[in-house]
């Protein structure tokens, strides 16, 4: 199996955090919560669970957030991380599906992706047209491009760390980079969960990050295969 860790980016997820890491802990051994300077007892409940505890004390947003827990993976000489909301948005039972693929097919980089036609609409719409985007720019179909149910080599995490995203456009830049270096991304189903959870995500940050990513994107693989050839 390899060393494999769970890594849960938490920013005020008092509500879920609790419940989740009771049931992960049925599935994984090890796990890092990775606060991003939460204002509520977040860190505390990590804690308490006995789970390991990353935490700078301020908010610097997810993509950085991830990126800490990644370093702190790779230092410790881990195989891969399945990383994984701590919203409630994934359910940990399902973790064995993207460490079955990647343990099967060796895939750098795999990722659970949603049913959308079970996405709330207000959701969905913007969701799709992101897809649709994305699949665009990096010249392949890309069935999820915003999921954070993700799992990374090892080999494919001093890459990521290069990237200078901080927000949630470096599950986006992930996405490029695997692509530009030439790798099948690797995709299972997972459920598609909404209830309470309310997006960090701004509206105008969405449509002007995202616009930008996707022409980078397509930039970034360009210069690749002109680089392959």
């Amino acid at each position: 199996m390899g060393k494999i860790a769970a890594l849960l980016p938490a920013y005020n997820e008092e509500k879920h955090l609790g419940g989740i890491l009771d049931e992960l802990k049925k599935y994984i051994s090890e796990i890092v919560v990775v606060d991003d300077g939460s204002k509520d007892r977040t860190k505390q409940i990590a804690e308490e669970k006995g789970v390991t505890v990353l935490s700078r004390g301020y908010n610097m947003g997810v993509g950085q957030t991830i990126k800490d827990g990644l370093a702190w993976a790779m230092e410790q000489g881990f195989d891969a991380v399945v990383m994984l909301d701590a919203d409630g948005q994934h359910l940990p039972s399902e973790i064995d599906r993207l460490i079955q693929d990647y343990q099967t097919n060796h895939h750098h980089l795999v990722i659970g992706y949603r049913d959308y036609r079970r996405i709330p609409l207000r959701r969905r719409i913007p969701n799709i047209i992101g897809k649709f985007l994305l699949s665009w720019a990096v010249g392949t179909n890309l069935p999820d491009n915003q999921s954070g149910y993700r799992l990374v080599d090892k080999e494919f995490i001093p890459i990521i760390l290069n990237s200078n995203e901080k927000g949630f456009n470096f599950m986006v830049e992930m996405i490029t980079f695997c692509i530009a270096q030439g790798w099948k991304i690797g995709w299972v189903p997972i459920s598609t969960i909404y209830s309470d959870e309310k997006s960090h995500q701004k509206a105008w940050y969405q449509i002007t990050g995202f616009t930008r990513m996707c022409l980078q994107a397509r930039n970034t693989i360009r210069r690749a295969k002109q680089k392959s050839r």
